[in-house]
C-alpha cells in the first residue's frame, strides 16, 4: 500500500507554525507510516525543521509575489505568475492525498485548487471557485473570532479538530539537539550567567502595541525578582525590540542582559530550556517556551484572548485585568498603564506560583492585592484539551458560565460530524463521561451565581432560537416538498424569501441574546459555504443547518443544567 502523503499549511506567523504542531503530531499518531510535509512561510522554517513528525517543508513567501501582482511592471507581473506556477508545479510533484489549510488566504486556497489536491480541510474553493471553509473544525475556527469571548478552546486543540476524533497531544512539539544548547551556554556565559543562576527570561515585544505591558512595569518586576530570588534577567527579542530594552534600561539600568536579536530560533529554545520562568507578552517566543517545557507567566493584556492564544501546556499562569470584554478580539487602544491594570506585585505572585507548581492547581485567597486582577492556571481537562482555571475562587461572572456550557456543545458538533474523508480509525475518548468530569472540575474553581434567575433566562432565550430554527426546518421541509414534486416554482420562491427574512430574524435575536450568538454565527457561516447550484442538494444542506441550530441550542440546555448542577454541588 502506498504511503499516504499529507500537507499541513500554515502560512502565517512563526507561533501559529508551533501551534498547528499538535495537529501534526496527532496526524502522525494516527498515521504512523504517513509522510507529512508542512508548507509555511521563511520566518516559521526554523519551526517545522525542529518538528521531528515533518518529513519535508515547502516555504512560501507571499509578501513578494502580491507586492509583483500590485505594480505596473510587466516582467514583475510575469515573474508573480511564474511564481505561482512554481508553487502549484511543486505542489502536484507532492501527490498530496489530503491538505490540512490552517491558512485563512485565499492565495492559500486557490493554490491547493489549481494543483488539485483531491482532499482539502479548511480554506478551499469549490468546483465553482467559490471560496470556502471545508470542515467542522474550520467551521469553529474561523466563526470563533465573531464571539471569542463566548469560547473556551485553544487555538491548538482548534487546528487538532481539523481531523476527525484527533487523539490528545497534550504539548507543543519542538526537538533541539546539543548544537544549540552548547551556543547558548557560550552567549550567557558572556554575560556572565552560569547553570546555577536563576534565570528569567522577559520578552518585551509583541505584535501590536495593545498588546504589550509597560516597559517601565517589566523593570519593577525585575528589581523584585533580583531582590527576592537573586535573579538574572534575560531581555529576549529580535532586533527591532532593541528599543524597548532602552526604555526598560531607564528604569533598571544594568539589571538585565540584553540579546535582542542574538540568537537564531534553536539558541532561543535552548535559553528558554534553561529559564526559571519567562515572563511574556501574547508573542512567538512564549509558544517557544511552551514548546520546551518552560513555565510562563502570560501578561493578558490589551484584546488579548489567553484562552484562545495562550501558552498550550499545563502548569502555566496568565494574568488578566477584571473587566467584562476581557478577550474581545475588538479592543483597541486600552490603557494598560494605570493604577488598575495589573502591576510588577501581581505578576511576582504569578512567578511565585510557577516556580513553585507540582502539578495541582494552586489556590489563593481573594485578598485586597488582588481585587483587580485575575489569575488563571492551564491544565489539561478530562476531556483530552487545555482548560484554565481559576485560582481565586470567585463568583461565576455570566460569561463564565456560557463558556463553560458551550465547551462540551463544541466538542460533540467536532464527533457529530467528518472534516474529511481520509480514512479514520476513531480512537476518541467517551465524551460524555470526560466532559461531565471536565465541567465538574472546572466548576469547583468558581463561587455559584449570585443572579439565580439567569439560569431561566438563559434556558428561555436558547428555547426561543431553537423555536426559530424550528420554523426555518418546517419552511424547508415544504420546500423540499415543492422540489421533489416538481411544484409550483412561485411558492418556493415565496419560501426561500421567507427563509431570507428568517435568518435576519436569528441573527437579530442572537445579537439580543448572548448565549445564543456563537450559535447563530456559526449556522450562518454553515449557509454561506453552501457549495454547488444544484436546488435540491442545497435545500437538503438547509434543512440540515436549522435542525442542527435546534438541536445545539436543546443540547446547550441541557449543558447549562450540568453546569449549574455541577457549581451548585461544589
Amino acid at each position: 500500500m502506498a504511503r499516504e502523503r499529507i500537507l499541513v499549511a500554515q502560512m502565517t506567523r512563526m507561533g501559529d507554525v508551533l501551534q498547528t504542531s499538535p495537529l501534526v503530531r496527532a496526524l502522525k499518531q494516527r498515521h504512523p507510516d504517513a509522510h507529512i510535509t508542512a508548507m509555511v512561510r521563511r520566518m516559521g522554517k526554523a519551526i517545522a525543521e525542529c518538528n521531528p513528525d515533518i518529513d519535508d517543508v515547502i516555504v512560501y513567501e507571499e509578501d513578494e509575489t502580491y507586492l509583483d501582482l500590485r505594480s505596473d511592471d510587466a516582467d514583475r507581473l510575469f515573474k508573480a505568475y511564474s511564481d505561482a506556477d512554481a508553487y502549484v508545479q511543486r505542489l502536484v510533484a507532492g501527490r498530496f492525498d489530503v491538505a490540512y489549510n490552517c491558512t485563512h488566504s485565499l492565495c492559500s486556497a486557490m493554490l491547493f485548487k489549481l494543483a488539485g489536491i483531491p482532499e482539502v480541510v479548511g480554506a478551499h474553493l469549490s468546483d465553482d471557485w467559490r471560496y470556502v471553509w471545508r470542515g467542522r473544525g474550520p467551521n469553529y475556527f474561523i466563526t470563533s473570532v465573531l464571539h471569542r469571548e463566548a469560547n473556551d478552546l485553544n487555538i491548538c486543540d482548534a487546528f487538532r479538530h481539523f481531523m476527525d476524533d484527533p487523539p490528545a497531544t497534550h504539548g507543543l512539539v519542538m526537538e533541539i539537539d546539543d548544537h544549540p544548547r552548547a551556543q547558548a551556554g557560550v552567549l550567557l556565559s558572556q554575560h556572565g550567567i552560569s547553570e546555577r543562576d536563576f534565570l528569567v527570561c522577559f520578552q518585551l515585544g509583541a505584535s501590536d502595541r495593545d498588546k504589550r505591558w509597560p516597559e517601565e512595569r517589566f523593570a519593577r518586576l525585575a528589581k523584585l525578582l533580583v531582590q527576592r530570588y537573586g535573579a538574572r534577567i534575560v531581555l529576549l527579542g529580535v532586533d527591532a525590540e532593541a528599543p524597548l530594552g532602552k526604555a526598560f534600561e531607564q528604569h533598571a539600568p544594568g539589571v538585565a542582559a540584553h540579546l535582542f536579536g542574538k540568537t537564531n530560533i534553536p539558541q532561543l529554545a535552548a535559553i528558554l530550556e534553561r529559564a526559571r520562568v519567562l515572563v511574556t507578552n501574547d508573542t512567538g517566543t512564549m509558544h517557544i517556551a511552551a514548546a520546551v517545557r518552560c513555565p510562563i507567566v502570560l501578561l493578558s493584556v490589551g484584546y488579548v484572548h489567553f484562552r484562545e492564544t495562550g501558552p498550550y501546556g499545563a502548569g502555566h499562569c496568565a494574568i488578566e485585568v477584571r473587566r467584562a470584554d476581557a478577550g474581545r478580539s475588538d479592543m483597541r487602544g486600552r490603557d494598560t498603564a494605570g493604577e488598575s491594570g495589573i502591576l510588577p506585585e501581581h505578576a511576582l505572585r504569578a512567578v511565585e506560583l510557577v516556580i513553585t507548581g507540582a502539578g495541582a492547581i494552586p489556590t489563593l485567597e481573594d485578598d485586597g492585592d488582588l481585587a483587580n486582577v485575575d489569575l488563571h492556571w492551564s491544565d489539561f481537562a478530562q476531556d483530552g484539551c487545555l482548560q484554565w482555571y481559576p485560582i481565586v475562587r470567585r463568583e461565576a461572572a455570566e460569561l463564565d458560565v456560557v463558556r463553560m456550557a458551550y465547551r462540551p456543545m463544541w466538542l460533540q458538533y467536532f464527533a457529530q460530524g467528518s472534516n474529511q474523508t481520509f480514512p479514520v480509525q476513531s480512537d476518541r475518548i467517551d465524551s460524555s463521561a470526560s466532559e461531565t468530569d471536565s465541567i465538574k472540575r472546572i466548576a469547583q474553581h468558581y463561587l455559584p451565581l449570585s443572579d439565580s434567575s439567569f439560569w431561566q433566562s438563559a434556558r428561555e432565550s436558547l428555547a426561543g432560537l431553537a423555536s426559530l430554527a424550528d420554523r426555518g426546518a418546517a419552511t424547508t421541509g415544504e420546500l423540499l416538498t415543492i422540489l421533489r414534486s416538481h411544484g409550483a416554482m412561485r411558492r418556493a420562491q415565496g419560501l426561500v424569501r421567507g427563509l431570507m427574512a428568517l435568518d435576519e430574524d436569528i441573527r437579530v435575536y442572537a445579537e439580543l441574546n448572548r448565549a445564543c450568538k456563537p450559535l447563530a454565527a456559526i449556522a450562518r457561516f454553515e449557509r454561506d459555504n453552501l457549495e454547488g447550484a444544484e436546488p435540491l442538494a442545497l435545500a437538503e444542506t438547509t434543512l440540515r443547518i436549522y435542525q442542527n441550530i435546534a438541536e445545539r441550542a436543546r443540547g446547550l440546555m441541557a449543558s447549562l443544567e450540568m453546569v449549574r448542577e455541577a457549581m451548585e454541588g461544589a
